[in-house]
């Protein structure tokens, strides 16, 4: 018996062998259940933030030295070379403001068309956005790097409408992850 708490709202069906872009804030658990459907499905893991981090520099410190815009440019560029270079189909995890560019930049253009050549799935910890807000920068400040509790609420609050209605699917869970995978690759083959 199935006991996830999780909404999921389809809007497209997933093509058996799409790449699955996990997209929304930070905090919300992409990274934790990205690992999850990585395992479950068989597929490699991307996390940009980590690979950013391998690739490149350390993101505070790259952003503190060229500045957020620079690094959201670079980030980009990265994402795109990892999708290109990648053998098939994997589970790649966004960084939190990734779909979040100033709308008609090339910068937001350009991560929204790299997430349309896969399968999106946002995630949020809920749908009531004080809430989630809640939740979520809870979850920021106690990661250690330093965070304001308003400058996370704002971001978040911000960010809270274009993840609602980011992807192919939504999933809505503060379960556990290993479960939400679960359900979530059911609800991708079908079988529930």
């Amino acid at each position: 018996m199935d006991t996830t708490h999780a909404y999921i709202e389809i809007r497209r069906p997933w093509n058996d062998g799409e790449t699955i872009f996990l997209v929304g804030p930070g905090g919300v658990g992409k990274s934790t259940l990205g690992r999850e459907l990585s395992k479950r499905l068989g597929w490699p893991l991307i996390d940009l933030d980590l690979a950013f981090c391998d690739r490149i520099a350390v993101i505070g410190d790259f952003i503190a030295r060229h500045g957020y815009e620079r690094y959201r440019a670079e980030n980009l560029a990265l994402a795109v070379q990892l999708v290109e270079q990648a053998p098939g189909p994997m589970v790649f995890v966004t960084a939190s403001g990734f779909l979040a560019g100033t709308p008609g930049s090339e910068d937001h253009a350009g991560a929204r068309r790299l997430v349309a050549t896969g399968y999106g799935i946002a995630l949020l910890p809920s749908l009531d956005m004080d809430i989630a807000a809640a939740i979520v920068v809870e979850r920021q400040l106690s990661r250690g790097f330093g965070l304001e509790r308003a400058s996370e609420d704002r971001k978040f609050r911000e960010r809270f409408g274009i993840y609602r209605n980011a992807g192919e699917m939504l999933v809505v869970s503060v379960d556990d992850p290993a479960q939400v995978a679960e359900v979530v690759t059911q609800r991708l083959r079908g079988t529930l």
